[in-house]
């Protein structure tokens, strides 16, 4: 069996844990309403870039919990794809070892070309499986290292505005 990617059970949970950290950020911005203008330099400018750099980070933690429940999604399918893809190979003397469907040592009750023609059905089944798992990583990646560089420039930018005061 192919190792899956996560725990998808702790998966979705961080997922689903940084959404609402999200939805909180943003709860909290709509209690504390609009800052009032009261003059030039009562720091109303200063206030509007720290809510716009919490609406920042509260969409990305959306963002990025929505990527993980996604990753986590497509690990449930997968493992049910697998353990259906089992069921098949065992039903034809087959076994499933990590990425290649293998004929059982010993004699078989199944007909040599059906079980030929079954492992090479299986095996582009399984193929396509580890196919998805690869694109679904790959893709897992890139929103990570999107994540990084959004959070680094909103980083940046509540520094800089720390410093402006």
């Amino acid at each position: 069996m192919v190792p899956e990617a996560a725990d998808p059970v702790s998966t979705s949970a961080l997922g689903g844990a940084l959404r609402t950290h999200a939805l909180t950020l943003v709860g909290l911005l709509e209690l504390l309403g609009e800052p009032a203008a009261v003059g030039p330099s009562d720091g109303a400018p200063e206030t509007c870039r720290e809510r716009d750099l919490i609406r920042a980070v509260a969409d990305e933690l959306d963002r990025i919990g929505a990527v993980l429940q996604r990753l986590a999604t497509g690990d449930v399918e997968r493992s049910v794809r697998r353990r259906n893809l089992r069921r098949e190979a065992a039903r034809h003397e087959l076994d499933i070892e990590g990425t290649r469907v293998c004929p059982r040592p010993g004699p078989s009750r199944v007909a040599p070309d059906t079980r030929a023609q079954v492992r090479e059905r299986l095996q582009e089944l399984l193929n396509r499986v580890a196919a998805a798992q690869g694109r679904d990583l790959a893709s897992f990646s890139r929103d990570l290292d999107v994540s990084l560089v959004v959070l680094r420039g909103i980083s940046e930018r509540a520094r800089s505005v720390q410093t402006v005061q």
